[in-house]
């Protein structure tokens, strides 16, 4: 199959799952041509954490290389936020590294353009701009003169202004702190940010119009992919709800978080308490991931070893660490160690959510303003409303 073929069939794909509903987006989606902005990708496909390199311009590597640019996957293109990482991999054939950019999987970028609800001269910013391919969508939904695209990386900038001048496209693009917004082309109508943070920035909401919207990837270190779609309601607040479906981004190279494994060869695992426990490591796969990623101040790790069962780790960046596996009598225990009982705040996370009724991630909301970020059950203005008063500044209201 070509290229038009890939991507015609990609469309079916998402129409068909439900994540391109409208025809502006489908339209954008079927005449922009992802593997313009994917030339090459690094594929994580080894079991020890090498990456693969998967160069496009090698002729014996075009079929596989159109083959997974149009698959409805996450694409790492940059490791280590350089060029040496790519240079290393063609001469040794694997490179280890750090992913530092990506091309969105088209699934979540679509769901996200389809939530944002964007009507025609309506101007967006969006933040973090990578390798441009959202952009390139945007443009052809929008018009050039209505997408405004920032990132830190000038280089990320530079080949992104290239490959969308290739086809056509000229928006406003600029290489700044995306935490900052973009003040230059405000007010917006909306504000999409496809990476994470740890906090809505208050540029954000300043520079969006009254009722205009924000939709972002709260970054916590457990995870959670928790999405939040919110509406300024003056030029310091803003509230809404979370979508009801995970989406997860690499954090911004400002607000990075030790990497868990990093964490992880970094404690005593000889030391520690061992008790038994109700609550596994993989019901953070579920419905209760979000609540407890907004709720539990750890990063999460599973790990297998040689001569045991598999342990699911959360790890602190104070040295605390738990671990959940079982035992050969099939009994659940935790072996935990460090200032925080990580499991313990767990364990209260999950009985809290239990008590109210294992509300799904859409069922919840947040306010955020100069007073904070508050997260919600229901409504702003429920008995159940919660300080996330541990989340990192992104700047000063």
């Amino acid at each position: 199959m070509n290229d038009t073929e890939l991507r015609a069939a990609l469309v079916e794909q998402l129409a068909g799952a439900g994540v391109l509903r409208s025809e502006r987006w489908r339209r954008a989606f079927e005449r922009v041509p992802r593997h313009v902005f994917v030339p090459r990708v690094f594929l994580d496909r080894d079991a020890d954490g090498w990456f693969v390199p998967l160069d496009g311009d090698r002729p014996e590597c075009r079929e596989e290389w159109l083959r997974t640019v149009y698959s409805d996957d996450t694409l790492f293109t940059q490791l280590d936020g350089d060029e040496q990482a790519w240079k290393t991999a063609l001469a040794e054939r694997r490179v280890t590294g750090v992913p530092t950019s990506s091309s969105s999987q088209p699934a979540l970028m679509a769901g996200m353009l389809e939530a944002l609800d964007i009507e025609g001269g309506r101007r967006v910013l969006e933040i973090g701009t990578g390798t441009g391919y959202n952009a390139a969508l945007m443009c052809e939904a929008l018009g050039d003169e209505h997408v405004v695209s920032v990132d830190i990386d000038p280089a990320l900038v530079d080949s992104a202004k290239e490959r969308l001048a290739s086809l056509g496209y000229r928006p406003t693009l600029a290489v700044v702190d995306g935490g900052d917004g973009f003040a230059d082309g405000a007010p917006y109508d909306r504000i999409i940010a496809t990476c994470s943070l740890p906090a809505v920035p208050p540029a954000w909401v300043a520079q969006t119009h009254r009722d205009g919207r924000i939709l972002v990837n709260l970054h916590r270190p457990l995870g959670g992919g928790a999405l939040v779609l919110l509406t300024a309601t003056d030029a310091e607040h803003a509230s809404g709800r979370f979508l009801p479906d995970y989406g997860g981004f690499m954090p911004t190279r400002t607000y990075a978080t030790p990497a868990a494994l990093d964490l992880y060869e970094g404690v005593d695992h000889a030391d520690g308490t061992t008790r038994p426990t109700h609550v596994t490591f993989d019901a953070l796969d579920g419905p209760f991931g979000m609540f407890a990623a907004l709720r539990v101040p750890a990063q999460r790790l599973g790990i297998v070893p040689d001569d045991g069962p598999e342990q699911g780790w959360l790890l602190g960046t104070d040295g605390s660490w738990a671990y959940q596996t079982v035992t050969e009598e099939g009994v659940s225990v935790v072996r935990q160690s460090g200032p925080i009982d990580l499991w313990a705040l767990l364990e209260n996370a999950h009985a809290e959510w239990d008590q109210l009724g294992r509300p799904p991630r859409q069922a919840f909301g947040l306010t955020v303003g100069p007073e904070g970020h508050s997260l919600w059950l229901d409504s702003p203005d429920s008995g159940h409303v919660w300080d996330l008063g541990d989340i990192a500044a992104c700047g000063d209201w």
